[in-house]
């Protein structure tokens, strides 16, 4: 950024955009048990190392202040393109940071959380600030913990930097932003600020200060002030509620953006506005999120005029740059089918990389999309081959099952209300594990409403909207068995194939 270097931490799905913000010398290492708490809940996590820290260059001696500090934070978030306004999370110096920056660019912030955060006018000599850094390593017990996860940033950045931590402490010290949260709550950004009953280095005085003047909503967790590096789940159990509400807002704001825009580009093609208006009404947002618009609607169109019942469409598209393709069939619905496409995918040599799917009952029809790439490539003789098999597994449903071996460290998650459960499904990827996994649905009565999966880095991350009288306890446990015991497995499908 502006010719020097910055260094920032990733990761999660396509949630809503976070960025956190780290306490005094340390950096994303020291976090990263807290922020896997966001980014399990659909977060998407941005964590730059402040200036002066990790490898990220100094401030310019100009700018070396919190005004800076805040003026680099927006940069930073245009050049790793955050469109949209963030939920900002600060801890102590970060904390401090982020209330600046909040204050001068509340259109970028969603919603701002302060966790023991200086800025309350906590003006104090530095041997002070230095007994109350001590004092955080007693009692024993958990000192320990907190310098495991402090030590991949703490020594490196004391070791690289010295001159630029002590420069940063230094303006830590001198930092009083109660005029500027004053103004902050004028501009009605919400706030939530949390404290911990032995935090040494922030007194309760200088906590209240900044609850009182920014008018936040406040609460007082257990720990000292390093308590979310000890205790994540601590940390995910307070803000639970606050980070599931910002989940949901930020997904049905782009369902209803996405439903427009698909709505836009299928005004010019040969679907009625009626026909346009009842698939994207009860459209899935699962599924309204699993690709680009235009992708999603080019799906659409495939399935008007009404799909007969012996009758499945195809269209492959190439993926421009790579040696995949994206396929999607529409067919009318049945159980079983989607775990049939998957096997007939496979049986043919094409190796599914993600895929997504939905069901209009009304339709009756499935719509399902798969990025593939196929070993050898795929001729005319070949794609012929899988368009009859195709047609044979809507007439017949005879395909050929694959087989998958024991998986290890398979992680099934179940959860839902009203015969509505959400499964997701995370495991090492291999060839016919969607189909497997697909059949074990089938095989239990389990109707698969919304599917999409995903493989990076050798690992299927694969989520289901399923509708079924099992529990999710009992779905849960019945899915890690059929994964985790192919001898059970195959039993259950000879006895399938042998009805």
């Amino acid at each position: 950024m502006d010719g020097r270097p910055a260094v920032y931490a990733v990761g999660g799905g396509d949630g809503p955009p976070v960025v956190f913000l780290h306490g005094w010398a340390l950096g994303s290492h020291a976090y990263k048990r807290a922020m896997r708490r966001l980014t399990s809940r659909g977060c998407r996590v941005f964590a730059p190392a402040l200036p002066s820290f990790g490898d990220t260059a100094d401030l310019p001696s100009d700018s070396m202040n919190i005004a800076g500090y805040a003026n680099w934070l927006a940069s930073f978030m245009k050049e790793v393109e955050i469109s949209e306004p963030a939920l900002v999370i600060g801890h102590s110096f970060g904390g401090g940071v982020a209330i600046k920056f909040a204050r001068d660019n509340p259109d970028l912030v969603r919603y701002l959380i302060l966790l023991n955060a200086l800025g309350g006018g906590n003006r104090r000599p530095p041997w002070e600030w230095a007994m109350g850094i001590g004092n955080e390593f007693w009692p024993p017990s958990g000192a320990l913990e907190m310098l495991q996860a402090m030590r991949g940033d703490l020594v490196p950045n004391l070791l690289r930097n010295p001159l630029g931590v002590l420069r940063v402490g230094l303006l830590a010290l001198a930092t009083d932003l109660r005029d500027e949260m004053e103004e902050l709550r004028q501009l009605g950004v919400p706030v939530l600020a949390l404290t911990s009953e032995r935090d040494r280095l922030i007194p309760r005085s200088a906590f209240e200060t900044v609850c009182d003047s920014v008018g936040a909503d406040r609460r007082v967790v257990s720990g000292g002030h390093a308590w979310l590096l000890v205790d994540p789940d601590l940390f995910d159990e307070v803000l639970a509620s606050t980070i599931d509400i910002q989940v949901e807002e930020h997904r049905a704001s782009r369902t209803a953006d996405r439903r427009s825009e698909i709505e836009r580009l299928l005004q010019r093609s040969h679907l009625s506005k009626r026909e346009i208006r009842v698939f994207l009404e009860s459209a899935a947002p699962l599924w309204l999120l699993s690709d680009s618009a235009s992708a999603l609607a080019g799906d659409l169109a495939l399935c008007a005029p009404a799909v007969k019942k012996s009758e499945v469409r195809a269209l492959a598209r190439r993926i421009e740059e790579s040696n995949s393709l994206r396929l999607t069939v529409a067919a009318r619905d049945r159980p079983g089918l989607l775990a049939d496409i998957t096997a007939v995918l496979t049986a043919n040599g094409l190796s599914i990389s993600s895929a997504s799917a939905s069901v209009w009952k009304r339709q009756k029809v499935a719509l399902l999309s798969f990025i593939v790439e196929a070993e050898q490539g795929l001729d005319k003789e070949a794609w012929a081959k899988l368009g009859d098999r195709l047609r044979k597994m809507v007439v017949s449903a005879k395909v050929p099952w694959p087989t998958v071996g024991p998986l290890g460290s398979v992680i099934v998650t179940a959860q839902g209300v009203g015969g509505r459960s959400m499964v997701k499904v995370t495991a090492p990827d291999e060839d016919g594990l969607l189909s497997t996994i697909c059949r074990c649905f089938h095989l239990h009565g389990v109707n698969i409403e919304t599917l999409r999966a995903r493989t990076h880095d050798g690992t299927a991350q694969d989520t289901f909207i399923v509708v079924t009288e099992i529990s999710p306890e009992s779905l849960q446990e019945e899915i890690e068995d059929w994964l985790s015991d192919p001898g059970a497995r195959e039993e259950s499908l000879t006895l399938v194939r042998d009805a």
